[in-house]
């Protein structure tokens, strides 16, 4: 219980923070009932619309009730640049996910966040969609996701802006992930997202996060990942392509 304090907490503080976050890397397949999760401490160096140094937390609480699971995620950070503290960016994730058979289930889902960095004041989105089990060996598993999402975005952007200050938009979410073992304590986990705009396809977002994670113990991993973010259609002055490097730990309960 003590455990489940301290992480609450964690995940509160996390509204201050980071904003973009993967949550394909904080499932397990976990057949027993009950709360688990996960924190992950590592240090980002960030280039493109972004330009500094940060240490993140990215903490999960899990709940599997035997069917289906629920979790929630959060994600923060602390920055320094010109030797000046700084946190602008913030993340919530909550999701249900509902087993249909051995191969097919049903998820739900809700986010908000926002990153000052890319002007984007705030994005709600909530969304419902089906996840595959393509594949699933000891060595390497295999799952692919499609959903509906609606999305609406506030931006601090002047009057006269060529990009909308305010934007709604229905969106197609795919992703594919793999997870491979490359021996064992040794993971490599590659998650690619596509969020084309349903009305217009040449209007979409698209993320890539890899990782390799290596066991140090069952309760500690020490992990390395490279992220790629990119916007079509980002506001002015914006850069579409993000990269986020992490070099960090996780700790398991």
């Amino acid at each position: 219980m003590k455990t489940i304090i301290v992480l609450i907490q964690f995940t509160l503080i996390s509204f201050t923070a980071l904003a973009q976050v993967n949550t394909e890397k904080f499932r397990a397949d976990n057949d027993s009932t009950g709360f688990s999760g996960n924190v992950d401490i590592s240090g980002t160096a960030m280039t493109g619309n972004t330009d500094f140094q940060i240490i993140n937390g990215d903490t999960r609480l899990n709940y599997n009730w035997g069917q289906s699971y629920t979790f929630f995620v959060g994600s923060a950070g602390y920055g320094w640049q010109d030797k000046e503290a700084f946190s602008n960016q913030a993340l919530a994730h909550l999701r249900h996910v509902q087993s249909l058979s051995d191969f097919l289930q049903m998820e739900y889902f809700l986010q908000f966040d926002y990153n000052k960095k890319r002007l984007l004041q705030s994005r709600e989105l909530a969304g419902i969609g089906v996840r595959l089990k393509l594949f699933s060996e000891k060595s390497i598993k295999i799952r692919y996701g499609l959903a509906y999402m609606f999305e609406h975005e506030e931006y601090d952007l002047p009057a006269n802006s060529v990009h909308d200050r305010i934007t709604d938009a229905n969106r197609l979410s795919s992703y594919a992930t793999f997870n491979i073992l490359l021996k064992d304590g040794f993971d490599f986990i590659s998650v690619t997202y596509f969020q084309p705009k349903i009305t217009g396809w040449n209007d979409y977002k698209a993320i890539s996060d890899n990782s390799f994670i290596s066991e140090l113990s069952e309760l500690l991993d020490i992990t390395f990942g490279v992220s790629l973010r990119y916007d079509s259609r980002p506001p002015d002055t914006i850069k579409k392509l993000d990269t986020i490097t992490k070099f960090g730990f996780s700790f398991k309960f």
